[in-house]
């Protein structure tokens, strides 16, 4: 589905998906659902910004915003590709994280900090998944990642994916990023 309101066949299914692994391990997980890029893609960079801010406002206790997206991938035809690679003998959406720095003339002072956790999610996802992520995409927008504490852009797949691919994949994620958690908060070993 290239763009659905519908919460159960896109990209919230596997914000939906993901969530679920991560509140399995122990963390408390605010899905927010809201559509920022309907009616139109433009501004929606501007509408998820105030949502982010709302959230932040209202718990003061978010230690990680995740922007889950799915990429718009398309081959020389226009055809919509497909990211994707065996996992378990699972087809499995490939993912890649996208760090928005200062760059483009905004603040964004901490974005070190977000590139620090995407490269050690990224070593983690290649040890534990091979071939599951593509290289970190190191954009010079901030992509509202001035906000939080830690804020990170995930890609799970792509527009050619399966939704079935996306959510192994964006599961696959979440139980790395709920280890890596477990890291920095000290509750693993």
């Amino acid at each position: 589905v290239f763009r659905s309101q519908a919460e159960d066949d896109g990209v919230m299914a596997v914000g939906d998906a993901m969530a679920e692994v991560l509140r399995e391990r122990g963390y408390s997980v605010i899905h927010d659902k809201t559509l920022c890029d309907y009616p139109e893609y433009n501004g929606a960079y501007s509408r998820s910004r105030t949502v982010i801010e709302e959230n932040l406002a209202a718990y003061p206790s978010i230690c990680l915003v995740l922007d889950v997206h799915r990429d718009a991938v398309e081959d020389e035809n226009g055809e919509q590709m497909r990211m994707a690679s065996t996992v378990d003998r699972e087809e499995t959406a490939q993912l890649m994280l996208v760090v928005g720095t200062d760059e483009g003339g905004l603040e964004h002072p901490d974005w070190r900090e977000n590139l620090s956790l995407a490269a050690v999610l990224q070593t983690q996802m290649a040890a534990a998944y091979p071939g599951v992520m593509r290289p970190i995409n190191l954009r010079s927008e901030r992509f509202n990642q001035d906000l939080g504490p830690l804020n990170l852009l995930v890609e799970v797949g792509a527009s050619g994916n399966t939704l079935e691919e996306a959510i192994r994949g964006g599961q696959r994620f979440s139980e790395v990023l709920a280890d890596v958690m477990d890291q920095y908060s000290g509750k693993s070993s």
